[in-house]
């Protein structure tokens, strides 16, 4: 048996870089997604193809998709819409897996940016608790790097909370 651990280790350890790789790739798209049409297409279409990563942030991610979409639809109704799904497609995520500090810190940041008029800032106070729970706790440094920027420079975060994230 414990000559079969480095053989199982060797033929799955390609897919264990694939889905690091990808998520960071997901989440570089999310980023541009925001500034452009375009950029929101190709991070939909990508989520839809994209099968390595945990299917609960992978559901969050597609949440966060539809609310992007949201920003560039040009009719009210389906700009509404949009941001349902993308919100009900989130907080699930998260109600499947609420320790996970990734989907806290995406509901963070909608919220935190939201107009007020969509009610969608509840969770504002609580997502801010688990994302520094966990902040010091995580190994991915890419999603590190990420939070430490926003929460940085987030109006919703005081100067001693800003401190914490240095």
């Amino acid at each position: 048996m414990r000559k079969l651990i480095p053989i199982l280790a060797i033929l799955f350890f390609p897919v264990f870089l694939k889905a690091g790789d990808d998520l960071i790739k997901i989440r570089q798209l999310y980023y541009k997604a925001s500034t452009n049409k375009t950029d929101a297409e190709t991070f939909y279409n990508t989520l839809q193809a994209t099968s390595v990563i945990d299917k609960v942030l992978i559901e969050g991610y597609k949440g966060m998709a539809f609310m992007i979409k949201a920003n560039f639809a040009f009719n009210p109704y389906y700009k509404l819409n949009y941001f349902i799904k993308g919100k009900g497609l989130l907080d699930n995520a998260i109600d499947s897996d609420p320790k996970n500090i990734e989907l806290r810190f995406l509901r963070f940041c909608v919220q935190t940016n939201a107009p007020i008029f969509l009610g969608y800032s509840g969770k504002i106070v609580d997502d801010k608790k688990e994302i520094r729970s966990g902040y010091t706790s995580l190994e991915d440094k890419d999603l590190k790097a990420r939070i430490k920027e926003f929460m940085q420079s987030s109006k919703y975060c005081a100067k001693e909370e800003k401190a914490f994230f240095k």
